[in-house]
């Protein structure tokens, strides 16, 4: 055999072997039958191959320009089309050239916008694609092209009423699957024409690689966050575990302050577990869900188990969920049974933690009711108690019998009385005293001065008709302006004085004596004022009775936040009562979850959530302390999350599904039973395990999972793609 060097038509040169006794129109015939599938042994010199690189690219310029062209052109057939079939049908033919009367041709009335766009590339000099390559290449990117169109169109149009805005709001989300939906449709369709299949298997293939493009895209993605997590989790690992815990607690602080939790005021008995849970999301580098994660820490401050539809509140997981364990509790496999023992668990926790928050040892209403009515009149019996004292040390003064000046006192009150009006209103009583100190018929000393104020303030707080509680307090006032009568003279003659022989003057005397009182009355006053702002120390010191006491004043909705503080204050110096009050309240919220019923395990979310919102934070925080608080919150937050059924949800509430698909499993479960050893384990664990360990992943509840793309998203634009942009214009 003989080896020839043979150029082949694209200008590479390869060797053949043929005959030795071959022609040389024999070896061409040989060397052509073995081009296609015998690869060049002579590559091309580096210089050629760089040259060819260099003029390709301005050809793959052109090319993109013309698919960009034909792609936008073919997309807007989608409206032009309609409207040209129409133009056509009512447009009259045109008259017949000879040729086409020979040949029996017509003349196209109009062209379709896409050959137009063909026609205007051409007239601008774009390559055109040659080969099978090209051409599939060229259908994808005209698909892409249209696809960004539409989009573009898309967004204009979503605004608009009816199904336009439908169609565009379609056309323009998810972008970027929009494109890979176009791109995958353009190929598989391509490929199957180069391939020589008929027009059904180009629109199935279209239809298969458009929706196949962006999961495979996804995919590859979802591949390389992975790949990229574990090097991450690799660098992690090396880090201090003081490093690690504190980038845990940055990210769990970042989504708690959104809902206003302050993860640093968390205790560390409830930050320890849940650090460990966000780290395994940490670690698989999803993005925290932070509803989620708020509603784990009320799981773990309450001590609380909880599952993934809880976490989530995803209406399908909770169906899944609350019907499997209804399914369970009609079986009698205990595997099956997980999910309605954690219902119940939960339910005695929730109460747990109730009891040991102070309800296990409350008193009950009227005991409580006792001992706050007790504190609250101890505190009453020692204000009093004081001023009694300042009296009694106002009435043990020198200066009681001082003189006042009765003239300027009633010139005064006349005065006063006259410019407001108020000359009738008085009462005869005082006015008598009055007309007493007028005339001079009584001593008016400090002494008396006092007894007419104390009368006054009896009288005040005794009527209630306004004109008069007005000139009394008139009156009154007249009264404390009052000065002392003007001393006389105690040394006419100015004789010098011994020191330690000249007594006070009755001025200086009297003054002291009108200040003490003034300070009793003042101290009086301040505790009657104190009174009238809280009612409860007032029902105390009026008879209260103590076996409703903490309910109309404490619980009541008609017990305001500022009179439970003042009543807070008016007995702060009573810890037991304090302590009794916050028992019973809690008992209060106790009771209202389970309806009274305490040796039953059961707990109303709605009943104890109005309770506690009846009572509200603020009178709460007369009692609790900020973390009492949020404790006692977080148990309805998790009762309502245990119950919850969301909008969405398909719970089987009556049961009777649940009770045959129960039966039946226990069927199934007592037949695997006899099977031989080995099968009947297997089938057991299926039946306990697959369906319930999901449930309680509590890391991947924690994931933040992108909304998932309805089937007419993902399907529909590989549709349009494969159906509507790919078939012939309408002629």
């Amino acid at each position: 055999m003989a080896k020839y060097r043979v150029n082949a038509p694209d200008g590479s040169v390869f060797e053949v072997s043929a005959p030795d006794t071959a022609s040389e129109a024999e070896v061409m015939a040989y060397a052509q039958a073995e081009f296609a599938k015998q690869k060049p042994v002579i590559d091309k010199p580096a210089a050629v191959q760089a040259g060819e690189a260099i003029g390709g690219f301005g050809r793959q310029v052109g090319l993109a320009a013309r698919y960009g062209l034909e792609g936008l052109g073919q997309a807007a057939q989608i409206f032009t089309e309609p409207i040209r079939y129409v133009q056509d049908k009512l447009t009259p033919d045109r008259a017949p050239t000879m040729s086409q009367l020979v040949t029996g041709e017509r003349t196209p009335k109009s062209t379709p916008l896409g050959v137009q766009a063909t026609k205007l590339a051409d007239w601008a000099g774009l390559p055109s694609p040659a080969g099978a390559n090209e051409r599939v290449i060229g259908d994808a990117t005209r698909l892409m092209a249209g696809a960004g169109g539409l989009g573009s169109l898309g967004r204009v149009a979503q605004a608009a009423p009816g199904i336009a805005g439908k169609a565009g709001q379609l056309f323009s989300t998810s972008q970027t699957q929009q494109l890979l939906s176009a791109g995958g449709a353009g190929l598989a369709g391509g490929s199957t024409r180069e391939a020589g299949l008929g027009p059904w298997w180009q629109a199935g293939a279209a239809l298969v690689g458009g929706v196949a493009a962006p999961l495979a895209a996804q995919g590859l993605v979802g591949a390389g966050k992975g790949a990229v997590n574990v090097a991450r989790k690799e660098l992690d690992a090396l880090k201090p575990l003081a490093t690690q815990s504190r980038q845990v607690d940055q990210q769990i602080s970042l989504v708690l302050r959104r809902h206003g939790i302050d993860w640093d005021a968390i205790p560390e008995r409830i930050k320890q577990p849940m650090r460990a849970e966000v780290a395994q999301v940490m670690d698989g580098g999803g993005q925290l869900n932070a509803d989620a994660v708020r509603r784990l820490l009320d799981f773990r401050t309450v001590g609380a188990t909880p599952t993934r539809g809880m976490l989530t509140q995803d209406p399908v997981q909770i169906t899944r969920e609350m019907n499997l364990a209804k399914t369970g509790a009609n079986s009698t496999d205990a595997g099956l049974q997980r999910l309605p023992s954690l219902q119940n668990q939960n339910t005695v926790q929730l109460l747990r933690r109730l009891d040991d928050a102070g309800a296990a040892n409350a008193p009950d209403a009227f005991a409580t009711g006792e001992r706050v009515l007790g504190a609250l009149r101890s505190n009453a019996a020692a204000s009093k108690g004081r001023i009694d004292s300042l009296y009694s040390a106002a009435r043990d003064t020198s200066g009681r019998s001082a003189e006042l000046d009765g003239a300027a006192f009633t010139r005064s009150a006349s005065q006063l009385l006259d410019d407001g009006l108020l000359g009738g209103a008085l009462p005869k009583s005082v006015e008598t005293h009055l007309n007493k100190i007028a005339a001079g018929e009584v001593p008016f000393t400090v002494d008396y001065a006092e007894q007419l104020k104390t009368a006054i303030g009896k009288l005040q707080r005794a009527t209630s008709d306004g004109q008069q509680r007005m000139a009394l307090g008139k009156v009154r006032e007249a009264l404390d302006a009052t000065p002392l009568r003007p001393a006389s003279a105690v040394n006419p003659g100015g004789l010098p004085a011994v020191a330690g022989t000249v007594p006070p003057s009755p001025a200086v005397l009297g003054g002291e004596s009108i200040a003490a009182f003034n300070r009793a009355r003042q101290a009086n006053r301040a505790f009657m004022q104190r009174v009238e702002r809280t009612p409860a120390l007032a029902a105390a010191l009026d008879d209260a009775q103590p076996d409703r006491f903490v309910q109309q004043y404490i619980t009541g909705q008609g017990a305001t936040v500022r009179d439970v503080e003042a009543m807070r204050r008016a007995m702060a110096m009573d810890p037991l009562a304090l302590q009794a009050v916050k028992q019973n309240i809690v008992a209060h919220l106790k009771s209202s979850a389970t309806n009274a019923t305490e040796d039953v395990t059961k707990f109303s979310p709605a009943g104890y959530n109005k309770a506690l919102n009846n009572i509200g934070e603020r009178k709460l925080a007369a009692f609790f302390s900020p973390e009492e608080i949020r404790h006692l919150q977080a148990v309805g937050r998790v009762g309502t999350m245990m119950t919850a059924q969301p909008a969405g949800t398909a719970v089987n509430n009556s049961n009777s599904g649940a009770l045959l698909i129960g039966r039946g499993l226990s069927m199934l479960d007592s037949i695997a039973g006899k099977l031989p050893a080995g099968l009947d384990t297997t089938i057991n664990g299926i039946l306990r395990g697959t369906q319930q360990s999901q449930a309680l992943n509590v890391p991947r509840s924690l994931l933040q999972l992108p909304p998932p793309v309805p089937l007419g998203q993902r399907v529909g634009p590989a549709a349009v793609y494969s159906g509507l942009l790919a078939t012939q214009p309408v002629d």
